[in-house]
């Protein structure tokens, strides 16, 4: 039997095996395809959904959050390599509401991150405030001159949000 010697993708390592078991391996990868373009659909449509909405013109800093809203909403589950939940609609919804109701210069100083939990992670630049914007309520920490700030599971609406992130700032 000839034996074959490869880069394998997944864990990054040399491997050796013989041309029997690669043929095997590799009629096992196609079978896979149809699911990996299943889910990219799924992907995609989840997108279109979230950006459905057209009734707010988004500039500067706020389109530039929108925009990574739209990232984030591709995340699938283990999108951090471990046990990484995919990211909740309502959460990136909940988020999209606040960027619409805020102005661009509300969001200059921050930037968002997905959380392994589902929800969204606005930071300050600076990193002393955030927020967790979650689907039915958001929590928030700051640390300004020496002092900490915080609340937990806060019944969200954008209005609030919102007079958060700007008292944060």
């Amino acid at each position: 039997m000839k034996k074959i010697s490869y880069l394998c993708p997944r864990d990054k390592r040399i491997t050796t095996m013989t041309t029997i078991d690669l043929r095997m391996m590799l009629a096992q990868e196609i079978q896979n395809i149809p699911d990996s373009e299943q889910m990219l659909m799924k992907a995609i449509n989840y997108v279109r959904s979230l950006t459905k909405h057209k009734d707010v013109t988004l500039t500067g800093d706020a389109l530039r959050l929108w925009n990574r809203t739209v990232e984030l909403a591709a995340l699938t589950a283990g999108w951090d390599g471990a046990q990484a939940l995919p990211m909740e609609k309502k959460a990136l919804q909940n988020m999209q509401r606040l960027i619409k109701a805020g102005e661009s210069e509300d969001f200059q100083q921050w930037v968002l991150f997905p959380d392994d939990n589902g929800t969204v992670l606005m930071q300050s630049k600076d990193g002393k405030a955030s927020i967790s914007i979650g689907n039915n309520s958001y929590s928030f920490v700051c640390t300004k001159d020496g002092k900490m700030d915080a609340g937990q599971n806060v019944k969200f609406s954008a209005a609030s949000a919102l007079k958060t992130l700007r008292a944060l700032a």
